[in-house]
């Protein structure tokens, strides 16, 4: 996309385009009803409080690695998170963990050695990852690409069996100030200190959840087990099937939230958190016509493309493929990739916890930004809990 000047746009909320034009609809998708009821297992799954594993839960967000874990069948006994309110809604859901702190650099690690050590079967968490991201300027000195570090201190004093640690793909390309890999430092760090480590970038639609989300996950067994690491194969895929594979179809954009009433700009509907933002008449217009997949900077009449951004802004998503990876922003129309692939609008909390796999039951609490940084920040507890259940029965 050419840079254009800013033009200022005067913000009307009429949504005459809404209102004249013939309304659009959807329908469920076939396997939508299959994929609500597995996120309502997962979370039948967590309240059961039959559990025979022990867990801690570092840098715990919202609570999305602990959900999948815990229906994995870990009893969370304990977690520790900075930001207010994800604590806040991280207790809403798990009420029985107790919180460890809040700032890792701040926790007494012998305090931690002293009441868990060798009690732990699995530590899960996902460092920062503000320094690795595009989404934000990478910068090699930026402290928080490090807390890895604080996170190998407490598994050195607990001792678990093993450790997940997932973070963003860029974390393989990522440099420190002295020029080595810091995925590299990472491994050499835990291998030094009596674990196996081994990573591997998995894709969340690979394993049920209808999103495309790459991530790293890096692996570490105690060598007191002495297994062999070996991750889970796949288990969704469009690929044909072969002689060793038989894959499920991915997941759609439609299996998550089709079932869900349809809503235009402004409109409500009566279930919790699934109302859709307003946006002003101009961005309806730009955006109206435009297919699914397609970008408004792709129009082909110059005064219906927005003066500024690029050809993943203003961009519909499409209906019958995995959706594009819930980020923070994702309630800003004007975002990557944010907007409905049918419905001329930006999504709804609804919508995006859905895509991130969190069950309708899974408690929000605090303000709608803090609620939907939360969403985006999180594990999807389906890839969770097929992670965790996988490397449970696979070691101990």
């Amino acid at each position: 996309i050419i840079s254009r000047k800013k033009r200022y746009q005067k913000h009307n909320y009429k949504n005459s385009l809404v209102k004249n034009s013939k309304r659009r609809y959807y329908e469920k998708s076939l396997t939508n009803k299959e994929y609500v009821k597995e996120l309502n297992l997962i979370h039948q799954k967590h309240v059961n409080s039959k559990k025979k594993f022990n867990c801690i839960s570092l840098f715990s967000g919202c609570g999305g690695f602990s959900l999948g874990a815990s229906a994995a069948g870990f009893n969370i006994n304990g977690f520790l998170e900075i930001e207010k309110s994800a604590v806040e809604i991280y207790r809403k859901n798990f009420q029985s963990s107790p919180m460890l702190g809040t700032d890792i650099n701040n926790i007494k690690i012998k305090d931690i050695e002293k009441k868990f050590r060798n009690k732990i079967d699995l530590i899960i968490g996902g460092p920062p990852c503000q320094g690795f991201s595009l989404a934000g300027k990478r910068n090699v000195k930026d402290k928080r690409n490090y807390l890895y570090k604080k996170y190998l201190d407490v598994v050195l004093a607990i001792k678990p069996k093993i450790f997940i640690m997932e973070n963003v793909e860029l974390l393989l390309s990522m440099k420190n100030n002295k020029g080595t890999f810091i995925k590299d430092n990472i491994i050499d760090d835990f291998s030094n200190n009596n674990y196996f480590v081994s990573y591997k970038v998995i894709n969340a639609c690979d394993f049920g959840v209808p999103q495309n989300r790459k991530r790293i996950i890096i692996f570490g067994i105690n060598k007191n087990i002495d297994r062999k690491i070996v991750f889970p194969e796949k288990i969704y895929s469009n690929e044909k099937d072969n002689l060793f594979y038989n894959f499920k179809k991915l997941r759609t954009f439609a299996d998550a939230v089709s079932d869900l009433p349809f809503l235009e700009s402004g409109e409500n509907s009566n279930i919790l958190f699934h109302e859709a933002q307003k946006h002003p008449d101009h961005v309806l217009k730009w955006l109206w016509n435009v297919k699914q997949g397609m970008s408004a900077h792709e129009n082909k009449r110059k005064e219906l493309r927005p003066p500024s951004g690029y050809n993943t802004t203003y961009k519909r998503q499409v209906w019958n493929k995995p959706a594009s990876t819930v980020q923070t922003t994702f309630g800003m129309i004007s975002g990557s990739n944010n907007v409905h692939p049918i419905c001329t609008r930006a999504l709804t909390i609804r919508e995006a916890a859905r895509i991130q796999s969190f069950p309708d039951n899974f408690i929000f609490t605090g303000n709608i930004g803090s609620i939907r940084t939360a969403i985006g920040n999180a594990v999807p507890p389906l890839l969770s809990f097929q992670l965790c259940n996988y490397f449970k029965n696979y070691i101990l």
